[in-house]
């Protein structure tokens, strides 16, 4: 657990969602963007939170993390409006290279890491319909988590005890054959909390080829054995068997006939079937030497994966524990931890027959190892704080090839140190942070090999430094909270992927690249019926030295853009609430970004604007209200694209969809 305060005055809090940045003195805020849980302790580093209430749930449709975590400053979603490959997430540029999955970025859901040993995150568990708060670590992190920790980003779907006792169902409805129904149940049981929830999605989708059927189940408990003591324990279960994938295609494709999915997808029915599943518990005590914290957690993913001319199989069993001690004196604030992760990939590939598995290619057992002690320090010194934290980290990677003698194994050790400084200005806080961060290759980076061999690439891992400052903080007589932060970050040993001729995505270290920019964001809540919300990320990130070989011609890569890194990323929302209804405005708007690290293909940069329109709520008894909500998404039909990075064949782009609406209705009791 974490403590980081908000920025805004008791007096100026708002029944809406709020974006603020952490600083400042209030009451702590429990979070999961860091394993340490010290009260009063402002951060640092830059980071954002947001929480959403009831109201904001019922009166959304939250398909994607897009939706959700729009406007918070340095974080990229891109939905690809299907289910097939997940979200893209980016934070400052890293995390890019992934063309499925998440990487460079530690995720946690409800406190338990969904980020493996290897450092790949896997989002389609995530239901946003039940997401009540985000926080984001938008700089190097891995002084808390390791591996895979260029930032961070925490989900809970806890419900605030004050909510009382609920039982809330929605259905959701929409463009391209979409049926959503959701339900979640919080029962009173006095000093323990439970809330269970459960959703099942179908739609056809935008694209040819996009069908798509998931089921998501979760819960979260909270169970008091008096005093301090007590234990939480969370689990979430996704089951999808069936996300169709419609493929990236050429620019002049996308631009032509959007909507199409290529032949060869269609041929080897392209697509995933799914399961994936995760339990966690963590026993909490306030002992005599300070407060303990042990949590163990366990998940698995099976994964039916026909690619053209291939079928993966894919079985994951993946867990990790760990233990921290803290507490905190007038004088020094302070934590200790240990803490491993296991990983067990059984991963055979087959050739394909129209989807279906054919001879077997490949068949391997990757195991992962994480050992690690961290620690953290923060010691005040007036309005002055400093901060101090290391980590030391051990992962190995093996590989058992069961039809050959290609066995592999690669060991990383790194130090991870981080150190920051605050000042406390009353109703502003200025920071400064400098931080480090690991990206080991994943198991599929090191097994996807270019000759199609067993075993391991001979892959190095990145190492990320990064130094930070800003300053964050409120304006009260004006209901204002600001955050303004530049960053420099430099990245070495860049794993950059490729595509084979038969689509396979192999992966190479390719130079180094720096990314620098600055991050801007405001939340504006005067009295009366309006707000605004606005957020400006600009990030330059580029190659300072690589080259990349085409045949007998080196290129080299110094001064290009990494791909899907657009420079530009702005937010804004204007909201509007009455007794008889609630509406909003949204535009995001994204600058032009490279789909190769070449930088020979361009996506163009678009703007779109989505709007909202929803009733507070229609009583039809003492205690229950029916909420009716309807979306306009892409309100203009902008024609854009997000991006396939260095895809085989000039297939860089994902046409999104235009003009679309939903339209639904909670009941709440």
């Amino acid at each position: 657990m974490g403590s980081l305060g908000g920025v805004i005055p008791a007096s100026a809090q708002s029944p809406s969602d709020t974006t603020v940045a952490m600083q400042v003195e209030m009451a702590p805020v429990e979070v999961t963007a860091t394993p340490f849980r010290i009260a009063s302790e402002a951060p640092s580093f830059s980071a954002a939170t947001r929480t959403r209430t009831a109201q904001n749930l019922n009166s959304t449709p939250s398909l994607s993390l897009e939706e959700v975590s729009a406007g918070l400053p340095g974080l990229s979603v891109q939905s690809r409006t299907h289910y097939a490959l997940g979200d893209r997430i980016t934070i400052r540029g890293l995390g890019w290279r992934a063309q499925f999955g998440v990487r460079g970025i530690q995720m946690l859901l409800d406190g338990i890491p969904l980020t493996t040993a290897d450092g790949q995150s896997v989002v389609h568990i995530i239901d946003p319909s039940f997401i009540r708060s985000l926080e984001l670590i938008r700089g190097p992190a891995s002084t808390f988590w390791g591996n895979a920790s260029g930032g961070v980003l925490s989900l809970s779907t806890r419900p605030p005890r004050n909510d009382g006792p609920t039982i809330r169902l929605k259905e959701t409805v929409g463009s391209y054959g979409l049926s959503k129904t959701d339900v979640q149940v919080t029962p009173d049981l006095g000093t323990h909390q439970l809330s269970v929830y459960s959703s099942y999605l179908i739609q056809e989708g935008y694209r040819e080829h996009s069908d798509t059927r998931l089921l998501r189940s979760g819960f979260t408990s909270d169970f008091s054995m008096g005093g301090d003591r007590g234990v939480r324990v969370i689990g979430a279960l996704q089951h999808m068997p069936q996300a169709n994938s419609p493929g990236s295609l050429s620019k002049k494709a996308a631009q032509e006939s959007p909507e199409q999915a290529r032949p060869t997808i269609l041929d080897f029915d392209v697509g995933k079937d799914v399961q994936q599943g995760q339990l966690g518990a963590t026993y909490y005590d306030g002992t005599r030497l300070g407060t303990v914290n042990a949590t163990a957690y366990g998940l698995f993913r099976d994964l039916r994966n026909p690619i053209p001319f291939n079928v993966i199989d894919l079985n994951r069993r993946a867990g990790g524990v760990r233990l921290t001690l803290e507490d905190e004196t007038p004088t020094v604030r302070w934590g200790v931890g240990v803490a491993g992760k296991l990983q067990h990939d059984d991963r055979k590939e087959f050739t394909s027959a129209g989807g279906a598995p054919d001879s077997l290619l490949i068949d391997q057992l990757e195991t992962v190892d994480n050992g690690a002690v961290f620690s953290r320090l923060s010691i005040p010194l007036g309005r002055f704080q400093v901060d101090a934290g290391l980590r030391y980290d051990r992962l190995q990677f093996e590989a058992d090839d069961r039809l050959g003698s290609d066995d592999g194994t690669q060991t990383f050790r790194t130090l991870s140190p981080s150190l920051g400084l605050s000042y406390d200005l009353g109703q502003a806080r200025l920071f400064t942070n400098l931080s480090t961060g690991l990206e080991a290759p994943t198991t599929t980076e090191l097994s996807n090999r270019p000759d199609g061999e067993g075993g391991f690439n001979d892959l190095n891992a990145e190492s990320v430094v990064g130094v930070e400052g800003g300053v964050t903080g409120t304006w009260p007589t004006q209901r204002l909270s600001y955050d303004l932060t530049l960053f420099y970050q430099d990245v070495d040993d860049v794993l950059v992927p490729f595509e084979l001729p038969d689509e396979t995505t192999a992966y190479r270290n390719q130079g180094a690249a720096r990314h620098r920019g600055a991050e801007v964001s405001i939340h504006w809540r005067p009295a009366g019926p309006v707000s605004v919300r606005a957020s400006h990320s600009f990030v330059d990130a580029e190659f300072t030295k690589g080259s990349v070989e085409e045949g007998n011609t080196t290129t080299s890569l110094e001064g290009n853009r990494l791909p899907g890194v657009p420079s530009h990323r702005f937010s804004a929302s204007l909201r509007a609430r009455t007794t008889l209804a609630h509406g909003s405005v949204s535009v995001q708007s994204m600058s032009k970004q490279y789909g190769n690290t070449q930088n020979t293909a361009t996506n163009d940069g678009y703007t779109t604007v989505d709007l909202r329109l929803s009733h507070p709520g229609l009583k039809v008894a003492d205690d229950a209200a029916v909420i009716p909500f309807l979306a306009l998404n892409n309100a203009f039909d902008t024609r854009y694209n997000d991006v396939v990075v260095n895809a085989f064949g000039g297939r860089f782009y994902e046409p999104a969809a235009g003009r679309h609406w939903r339209a639904g209705a909670s009941l709440q009791f």
